[in-house]
């Protein structure tokens, strides 16, 4: 593992720890998973990948595999809510970052498949084509990623940079599912 991947790893090992056991999103580990639960967790998702996927304006194709998802279970996704205050992703260490988190969340969601797949009967066919990253090379794109990471962020400054980005991210989408979870009184 080089030093930038092993940076970043450790920047958001904590904030990553703590977004495995996140309400919205655990239903996915579970082999008794229901419906409602799985629809609930694609919404949050969509929720925080949109702007993120729209901002860095290229790679969107699992996007599009989540948006036919949501279709699949009823949910017009232009009518969602999307998560705000997200960091400007306007430089490379930024960029490089965002795709770091979206595109590591694409091999949690191959492990998560097999559960939905058992209890919904969802694959990469329908309803699961966002976890299953349905007809996109991910291992490919991850190892491109990851030279990327090596190569363009070499700099002590970049690398800084890209792990402040990754944990505002997921900082970030902790407060979107936070904000999820309904209040009781």
């Amino acid at each position: 593992m080089g030093p930038v991947r092993q940076a970043l790893r450790e920047a958001t090992r904590d904030i990553h720890e703590r977004l495995d056991r996140a309400a919205v999103l655990r239903p996915l580990t579970s082999p008794s998973i229901t419906a409602d639960e799985y629809r609930d967790a694609l919404i949050a998702l969509h929720g925080f990948n949109a702007p993120i996927e729209r901002a860095l304006g290229e790679g969107t194709e699992r996007l599009d595999l989540l948006r036919a998802d949501l279709a699949d279970l009823g949910v017009d996704a232009d009518s969602l809510p999307v998560a705000g205050s997200l960091p400007a992703l306007d430089g490379l260490p930024e960029r490089l970052a965002a795709r770091y988190v979206l595109d590591g969340s694409a091999h949690g969601g191959r492990a998560m498949l097999p559960n939905v797949t058992r209890a919904l009967g969802f694959d990469a066919t329908r309803g699961a084509r966002f976890l299953a990253s349905a007809g996109i090379d991910m291992a490919g794109r991850w190892k491109a990623l990851l030279a990327r990471l090596e190569s363009d962020l070499d700099a002590p400054e970049s690398a800084q940079a890209a792990c402040a980005t990754a944990v505002a991210l997921f900082a970030a989408l902790e407060v979107w599912l936070d904000g999820l979870v309904p209040k009781t009184a």
